[in-house]
C-alpha cells in the first residue's frame, strides 16, 4: 500500500511533507476565528510537548479525548516557532481509541 509514510507524532519536524500519524487530541483551542477551525494538541508516548494541529478543513472534526489516525502535512507555523499537523481538503482522521 502506498501514500504518504508513517510517522510518529514526536519525529515530526516541518520537513515531511504529506504524512502518516496517530495520537489522542489532549486539548481543544477555542481559535474564534473561520480559518483554521479547529486547533488542538495532539499527544502520545512518543511527544514530551503535544503537537499543534490545525484543522483547515470542515470534513474533519477532532473530539478532547479521543484517539485518531490521522492524515496531514507535518508543517511548522513560523509565528509561534511551532511544528504544526496541517489538516487539509484531502486530510483524513479515523478514530482508533475512544473511553467508554
Amino acid at each position: 500500500m502506498s501514500g504518504p509514510p508513517l510517522v510518529e507524532l514526536g519525529d515530526l519536524d516541518g520537513t515531511h511533507g504529506w504524512v502518516k500519524t496517530k495520537g489522542f487530541v489532549n486539548w481543544i483551542e477555542d481559535v474564534a476565528s473561520d480559518q483554521p477551525y479547529q486547533r488542538v494538541a495532539l499527544g502520545d508516548d512518543t511527544v514530551s510537548e503535544p503537537v499543534i494541529c490545525t484543522v483547515w478543513t470542515e470534513d474533519v472534526e477532532l473530539e478532547e479525548g479521543v484517539g485518531y489516525y490521522l492524515g496531514g502535512v507535518d508543517d511548522t507555523y513560523e509565528e509561534r516557532e511551532e511544528i504544526q499537523l496541517k489538516l487539509y481538503e484531502q486530510s483524513w482522521a479515523n478514530e482508533f481509541w475512544r473511553r467508554e
